[in-house]
């Protein structure tokens, strides 16, 4: 390191550096993630309210602290999957409960801003289906990062990140169950 920048201070250390991409780049995804529902959040509520506020600032909040055990975790994955970067040396039935907490509190912020939509009277009714649907899906993932947490404190926790793996099926599910019509007859 160069002067406690954290700059590599040679060509090894710059080439283990590029070797953290993969895990950064699944960090970034997870972050996009929350964002662009965020996005979509704000394109159905408009300017929202207080609790909007409130839900919106909390979010921001959270993503802040939830950096540090998103880098651990990202970095863990990209280990497990690529072999490149410097993973995690740690507990990491104890990162899976860290990281699960952390994914629980902004899925729940995220499933209560699309919640707060519904109370809006300005909302249309492809608006409140879009807005209930959006509900499903937040909630669906804050129950898979519950599984998570529950596993990761027990003998399989090494094995808890994997809860995760199901989310295109239960989601899959859902989006393919859900009446994204709002009960309206195809024209």
């Amino acid at each position: 390191m160069i002067g406690g920048t954290g700059a590599p201070a040679d060509f090894k250390a710059l080439v283990g550096a590029l070797g953290d991409i993969p895990a950064f780049a699944f960090g970034f995804a997870v972050v996009l993630m929350f964002w662009f529902a965020h996005v979509r959040w704000r394109r159905l509520r408009g300017d929202g309210d207080w609790r909007a506020l409130l839900l919106t600032l909390l979010l921001v909040f959270l993503v802040l602290i939830y950096v540090q055990p998103l880098r651990a975790m990202a970095a863990a994955t990209a280990i497990y999957f690529t072999g490149q970067g410097r993973g995690f040396g740690g507990d990491l039935p104890g990162l899976f409960a860290v990281y699960g907490t952390g994914f629980v509190a902004m899925a729940l912020t995220v499933a209560a801003l699309f919640g707060e939509a519904l109370r809006g009277a300005e909302l249309d009714r492809p608006g409140k289906v879009a807005a209930k649907g959006e509900n499903g899906i937040w909630l669906i993932l804050a129950g898979t990062g519950i599984a998570s947490i529950l596993v990761s404190l027990t003998p399989w926790g090494p094995f808890a990140a994997f809860a995760y793996a199901t989310l295109p099926l239960t989601i899959g599910v859902f989006v393919k169950r859900f009446d994204w019509s709002g009960g309206e007859a195809a024209g």
